[in-house]
């Protein structure tokens, strides 16, 4: 099968979620024999140079890259709003060099199946239908506009809410009008299937949940320090601040009052400086760790306190593939099918966060059993090889 990839960022290093959800897939069709070919919008945000790529990712794909600044820039965030009803999380990834390459691609090479990793590069459909008859996958990683609803939602000051608003109506407006453009879609959890249904999708549909490198994660307690909290994540995505300082201000200030000598380490590339603040006494803001995987095998009960957003929690799924002890919320654990208490533990409110935390630190036990039930169910269920012959599958039947 000759498969053209579009993503709208180059997904190296595997810092985080939204790398390693690109990255595996390609991986995974290059383990599975498939002929293919990347088209990569590099952007100022995560730009790579080609030649200082490790040479296995270098070998993944035909690789090509567009340069893009697709930066926030106030003035035409301003414009945008003022004299357009595009979304201005779209616009910014729409680039006439990037539409060249892709007809020079498809000039090229006859391609089975082009798969548009996200809603951001789905501008570009209209260009490949004109120069490729291949099928057209749209993979969604999240029902975008719910995230920013979500953030409009609990914003207070009445101006960033009032902004939130139209950002996240364009959006939708957006996604719904792409849906039924493609011949297929792929989405990662029953939820944000069920959602795109509702809002009318009537193509196929496949849940492909993000896999799981196995033979890149392995559980490592040796230099555990127990016992221990962490997070960890992309903090320039809004949820995981929203969800960081949240867990500070409600439950680890109550926490720490009764284990005075327990520590909170906070790791993530793009930490925003007003995070410094928190940092101090048994708080630990590290900000981007060099060994993501490292730093998670060294401690002891994973944090992800996340109450926006959609999609799967990648950094999850990595938890549980590495054996770690997590304590999360319902939206958290979305599109995982894990068993409260038995895999991980589910919590929804300040209480019950400090309760599940409590009841871990007088049980290490508790932690060690969590963390192996947890490991094994991600190499039954969420392996990347499995997931990804699965996703072949449905191309295949579309």
């Amino acid at each position: 099968m000759k498969i053209l990839q579009i993503i709208n960022r180059f997904p190296w290093p595997l810092k985080d979620g939204g790398a390693l959800g690109y990255y595996n897939f390609t991986k995974g069709y290059h383990d599975a024999g498939v002929d293919l070919t990347l088209a990569v919008l590099n952007t100022s945000k995560h730009f790579v140079e080609f030649d200082k790529l490790p040479e296995e990712v270098r070998q993944l794909a035909d690789i090509h890259l567009s340069f893009i600044d697709n930066r926030i820039k106030p003035i035409d965030a301003l414009k945008n709003l003022l004299f357009s009803k595009d979304s201005y999380h779209v616009v910014r990834f729409i680039s006439q060099d990037f539409e060249r390459l892709l007809e020079k691609l498809c000039g090229e090479k006859e391609f089975d199946v082009i798969v548009f990793e996200s809603v951001f590069v789905a501008p570009y459909l209209d260009i490949i239908r004109k120069y490729s008859r291949a099928k057209c996958i749209l993979r969604q990683y999240n029902v975008e506009y719910e995230i920013w609803q979500s953030l409009a939602h609990i914003e207070k000051n009445p101006i960033k809410k009032w902004y939130l608003q139209i950002l996240s109506k364009r959006l939708k407006s957006f996604e719904i009008t792409q849906l039924n453009k493609f011949d297929g879609l792929t989405c990662v959890t029953k939820q944000d299937a069920n959602v795109f249904r509702a809002l009318g999708c009537s193509k196929p549909i496949h849940i492909a949940p993000v896999g799981i490198d196995m033979q890149r994660l392995k559980p490592d307690n040796s230099h555990l320090e127990m016992p221990s909290l962490f997070h960890i994540g992309s903090m320039d995505w809004m949820p995981n601040q929203e969800a960081v300082v949240w867990f500070i201000e409600n439950v680890w200030q109550k926490l720490s009052l009764q284990f005075p000598n327990l520590k909170f380490y906070i790791a993530g590339r793009n930490m925003p400086d007003y995070f410094k603040k928190y940092h101090g006494g048994n708080i630990v803001v590290l900000g981007e760790v060099e060994d993501a995987i490292a730093f998670m095998q060294s401690k002891a009960i994973q944090i992800v306190p996340l109450f926006s957003g959609s999609g799967i929690r990648v950094k999850i799924l990595e938890g549980m593939a590495l054996a770690k002890c997590i304590v999360t919320t319902p939206l958290g654990v979305q599109g995982i099918e894990v068993e409260n208490n038995k895999q991980l533990m589910i919590v929804s409110d300040t209480d019950s966060f400090i309760e599940a935390i409590i009841l871990l630190i007088n049980n290490p036990q508790k932690i060690e059993e969590m963390g192996t039930s947890a490991c094994e169910l991600a190499k039954h269920l969420y392996d990347n090889k499995l997931i990804t012959q699965q996703t072949l599958d449905f191309y295949h039947n579309v």
